[in-house]
């Protein structure tokens, strides 16, 4: 489940990268911040994917996943964001995107709770806390 909700914070990412970009806007701060985001969602994919390894699970199982993740930050994943408006322009992204930082840490600490193994509720508490300074980040630029 959190690898799928870090891949669809990547692609919002992205996909607010390539708006900005669209519209001339890549040297500003907001650019530079949302690209360290991604970058730092990358880096938790990547961690949360060692930690469940080569997971094994089916390719069913993996598109109900990633189905529930998207829908942990808004109803429809991102493509029901988009009809509701809410990656139409740079700013609406940053409101979706504080949102999805907020709930992907309240989220990571809630299965921190039920994790049994030390490393992952290690690794997920550390993770809800990096999600926490996205979360400021993005308030400061707002």
């Amino acid at each position: 489940m959190a690898c799928e909700m870090e891949s669809s914070a990547i692609q919002l990412y992205t996909r607010a990268l390539s708006l900005m970009e669209q519209l001339g806007r890549q040297d500003e701060a907001l650019y530079d911040h949302l690209t360290l985001m991604r970058a730092d969602e990358q880096e938790h994919l990547a961690q949360f994917r060692a930690l469940g390894g080569k997971d094994g699970i089916a390719q069913e199982r993996r598109v109900a996943l990633a189905a529930a993740a998207d829908n942990i930050l808004f109803e429809g994943g991102l493509m029901g964001a988009a009809r509701a408006g809410l990656l139409q322009d740079v700013e609406a992204m940053l409101r979706f995107a504080m949102l999805a930082e907020e709930l992907s840490a309240s989220k990571y600490r809630e299965f921190a709770s039920l994790a049994t193994s030390p490393e992952a509720k290690e690794a997920l508490e550390r993770i809800a806390a990096e999600e926490d300074r996205h979360l400021s980040d993005l308030r400061s630029q707002g």
